[in-house]
């Protein structure tokens, strides 16, 4: 299994949130390549990069810092504001080796299939849920969307790679959602799943792998100390 250490930005700082809520930033560094580069020293091979800036405001703010981050040798997922195809094409121009793409595919469904023809593994369907329903737009609004559902369309139009984020769970340590992992396993056969929200412990890494998950994105848990990334990653080797 995977292990991504999250980088979040806003206004070119590295910050988390609580459960998605804008009034409760935590800004942990200024510094988004430092940060990577220890990410690196540590064994890393992949970096998780949301753009919260550019969730909330429509369009990615930090795609500037792609490069950089590119530069690191680690290979960067990237995500927030990626509401266009555009935006994909200039997400990956700048470094990226995969996108997210969330509220682009709730809100049109039916060219998916183009973006997923276009792209393919390069793009990530991005499902976030929360209060049981696909959520959007920097998880300030709802869909009508019932998340097992959805991977279901999403699958049928090429996708073959999610990031599922529980966003009660986001920041909060207490665990990740493992009942709605396995649900949503059970569901589709071999899901290429990647869990974000609630991590907060090794065990917590260990347990999403034994479940199936292809992946685990942790970030409040690696910047307090919750999880130690060297003793994760070889606990995950």
């Amino acid at each position: 299994m995977i292990l991504y250490p999250a980088i979040d930005l806003y206004e070119g700082r590295v910050v988390r949130l609580r459960q998605g809520d804008y009034g409760r930033l935590t800004e942990y560094d200024d510094d988004p390549l430092a940060r990577a580069r220890t990410f690196v020293e540590a064994g890393c091979r992949w970096l998780h990069v949301v753009d919260l800036e550019g969730a909330r405001v429509g369009e990615p703010r930090h795609l500037d810092l792609l490069p950089a981050l590119a530069e690191t040798g680690l290979s960067v997922q990237y995500g927030g504001g990626l509401r266009t195809a555009q935006a994909l094409a200039e997400a990956l121009t700048a470094g990226a080796t995969r996108v997210m793409a969330g509220s682009l595919l709730v809100k049109d469904l039916q060219g998916a299939s183009r973006i997923f023809d276009r792209w393919g593994e390069a793009v990530i369907a991005a499902v976030d849920i929360k209060e049981g329903k696909v959520a959007l737009s920097g998880w300030q609004e709802q869909a009508d969307l019932e998340p097992s559902a959805f991977i279901g369309r999403l699958l049928e139009r090429g996708a073959t790679r999610f990031l599922v984020t529980s966003v009660e769970r986001d920041g909060t340590g207490i665990g990740p959602d493992l009942s709605l992992y396995r649900a949503l396993l059970a569901d589709h056969e071999g899901l290429a799943l990647t869990a974000a929200g609630g991590v907060g412990s090794v065990e917590d890494l260990l347990a999403l792998r034994r479940a199936g998950l292809e992946g685990a994105v942790a970030g409040r848990a690696l910047y307090e100390g919750a999880i130690d990334l060297a003793r994760a990653l070889e606990a995950l080797s």
